[in-house]
């Protein structure tokens, strides 16, 4: 991550001289431009984003809990499409409580833990367990008879 920050620091640098010993209209708009691009590059690089996901109750595929400083859910795209996103929330007590329970109670493989923002900006996790499976009907018959 390092290295490419660096080398777009560089790049940033060189087209400056370049617009620099240019015109002065030049130097200023290339400036604007490239402090408005200069985050782009840590969205591409795999941080975990610091904004917070909005929308519907979303899927989480995984979570690390740090306790006293963030809480980090990897979440699954928009209507279960799309890339899966790291996002880092904020630590608190009860969230953390509701996420670790909700974890607990998928540990087995049924079902999966959503969450959803609340109005106030805090998270709420919950388990969603599937729906139970139809039971057979009683009064099946071979399709070739006797066997």
């Amino acid at each position: 991550m390092t290295l490419a920050l660096t080398i777009g620091l560089l790049l940033v640098l060189a087209v400056g001289a370049v617009a620099f010993f240019g015109t002065r209209r030049q130097a200023v708009a290339f400036v604007l431009v490239a402090a408005a691009a200069f985050p782009l590059p840590m969205a591409a690089l795999g941080s975990a984003a610091p904004w917070i996901p909005s929308g519907g109750p979303l899927t989480v595929l995984g979570a690390r809990i740090d306790v006293d400083k963030a809480i980090y859910v990897m979440i699954d795209g928009p209507g279960g499409g799309g890339e899966p996103r790291l996002y880092v929330l904020p630590y608190s007590e009860q969230a953390a409580s509701k996420l670790q329970k909700a974890m607990d109670g998928t540990a087995d493989g049924e079902g999966t833990v959503t969450m959803e923002m609340g109005a106030d900006g805090t998270p709420g996790f919950a388990e969603e367990t599937p729906p139970p499976e139809k039971p057979k009907a009683q009064n099946e018959t071979a399709i070739i008879g006797g066997l």
